[in-house]
């Protein structure tokens, strides 16, 4: 019996070190604009094509948001989800769970390695040139923050293919701007024609002023948030809806 029990806790101390290893980070690998941490037994082929996604976008992303140069990134990379939640809520004190990337710093961004790992990447490293705008933007307001990200990702959705789109109940500012965690994501479905309206009426000068001012509808375009939802909700009919 001692013999067995031996055995076993040699065992779970084995899987013990297997766990902890998968965690553990290798060697950084360094990029001309970044340096990438891996987790969970990820290397340097893993995040060949991020990188060159990435790199592609790169001044692209910079001059859309009139960015004349930005710090060098690090990006921490997880393939175990339950890895990528777990030290989420150790660093930042929250979970948010079916996030796939986060912001950690101004120099920093964290992503999940899955089917939509190039996107993420992408998305996430806008988050941090809008910041380089106006260190305050993250998450205020939340539908400009994501809705800039959407749209220089290029992440699309028809609104023809959302049911609530189609029978005009449309989100409002106030229902965009809920908590990842309390709401129902539509900012990610409608972000990128948000955004396309205020491009299209106003120009890309209007979306670099309105980071700078936290997304301040009154000063930048002298409209109430209701009047602003209503010229987008037109915009949305005239453009998809009703063509």
């Amino acid at each position: 019996m001692q013999f067995k029990i031996i055995i076993y806790l040699v065992l779970i101390f084995s899987l013990f070190l297997s766990c902890s290893k998968n965690t553990s980070p290798v060697e950084p690998v360094n990029k001309e604009h970044f340096e990438f941490i891996l987790f969970d037994g990820l290397n340097n082929s893993d995040i060949l094509q991020i990188s060159t996604a990435l790199e592609e976008n790169y001044q692209r992303i910079i001059d859309d948001l009139r960015v004349s140069e930005m710090p060098k990134i690090t990006i921490k990379i997880w393939a175990d989800y339950n890895h990528f939640l777990d030290d989420m809520e150790a660093d930042i004190g929250i979970r948010y769970t079916g996030a796939t990337g986060y912001i950690f710093s101004f120099t920093e961004f964290r992503i999940f390695y899955n089917a939509q790992v190039l996107l993420a990447g992408v998305h996430e490293f806008a988050h941090l040139v809008s910041m380089q705008v106006n260190g305050t933007i993250s998450n205020n307001p939340r539908w400009l923050w994501e809705a800039v990200a959407l749209y220089e990702t290029n992440e699309y959705v028809n609104p023809n293919t959302l049911s609530y789109m189609v029978s005009g109940d449309y989100p409002t500012l106030s229902e965009l701007n809920t908590d990842y965690n309390s709401s129902t994501h539509s900012i990610y479905q409608v972000g990128y024609v948000l955004l396309e309206y205020i491009v299209d009426t106003w120009g890309m000068d209007t979306v670099i002023e309105l980071i700078q001012n936290n997304g301040n509808l009154s000063g930048s375009l002298g409209l109430t948030d209701r009047e602003f939802e209503s010229g987008w909700y037109q915009f949305v009919e005239e453009e998809y809806l009703n063509p």
